[in-house]
């Protein structure tokens, strides 16, 4: 019974569940939708389900910034930000229609990465070169939502409310304070672990990073999107559901991140 119960719950859950991180929060601020963040596209449709729905294929190349963002199909703004500041995604339009506002509807891991452009033509940069990760979320965080607050008891899941970033609605984090100066590809990912078909929900940002301190670090491990996961890998395709999934001893997919 408590079987049908979980699986009635799962099935529920994802009628509305689909997402894109499409606002880059600057100075606290959330910008518009597509201003710094590429903006997405399905190949031949407009239909809305098609935009925001997820990416399973780990070897795709749209993994690295959501599909036809690598490079940019049309030119955006490059955001100046400064080793050491506070930066974000905020969960934006488009959205179903049936959804209240974009949250980050699934549970699982959020991670951030940059990756450094050879030139400075940022538009021009496919993400072809290294990554290296400089945010992981899991566990609960100071950022998670608090389930005691009245406004948010009605949408508590005890199978859900251990991910750190389940139901927020953007998340923020620093850039490290030794990253190198250059021009960057800002980009964040959101898995939701399924043991067959894993899903991917990502967008890249353009980023300037300004760094006039005389330490500046080498960041590390690099690694190439596609190519740092593999379809079936076991830290990624699980039930989230699995009664005996411990969020709290759960390990996330490498590489490990740098902090600078």
């Amino acid at each position: 019974m408590k079987s049908s119960i979980l699986l009635g719950s799962v099935l529920l859950g994802q009628s509305s569940a689909h997402f894109l991180f499409g606002r880059l929060i600057l100075e606290g601020k959330w910008t518009k939708t597509w201003e710094y963040v590429r903006e997405v596209s399905p190949e031949n449709t407009t239909y809305i389900y098609n935009m925001v729905s997820p990416l399973i294929d780990p070897s795709s190349i749209e993994i690295r910034c959501g599909r036809n963002a690598s490079p940019a199909q049309s030119p955006v703004k490059t955001a100046t930000v400064h080793a050491g500041d506070t930066v974000g995604f905020a969960a934006g339009e488009p959205k179903l229609p049936y959804d209240d506002r974009p949250l980050i509807y699934h549970p699982g891991p959020l991670s951030a990465w940059l990756s450094k452009s050879p030139t400075d033509d940022l538009d021009s940069y496919a993400g072809d070169g290294d990554w290296f990760k400089i945010l992981s979320v899991t566990n609960r965080t100071e950022q998670s939502l608090d389930f005691s607050l009245p406004e948010n008891k009605k949408d508590y899941d005890p199978l859900k409310a251990d991910w750190g970033s389940w139901n927020l609605d953007s998340y923020n984090f620093t850039i490290p304070k030794t990253t190198p100066p250059g021009k960057y590809l800002l980009r964040l990912e959101h898995i939701y672990p399924q043991e067959r078909d894993a899903q991917w929900f990502v967008n890249c940002a353009q980023i300037d990073v300004i760094n006039t301190d005389l330490e500046v670090g080498t960041p590390g491990p690099l690694v190439k999107i596609p190519g740092v996961y593999t379809h079936g890998q076991k830290d990624l395709y699980f039930e989230y559901w699995d009664e005996n999934l411990k969020v709290s001893t759960y390990i996330p997919p490498e590489p490990a991140v740098w902090t600078g």
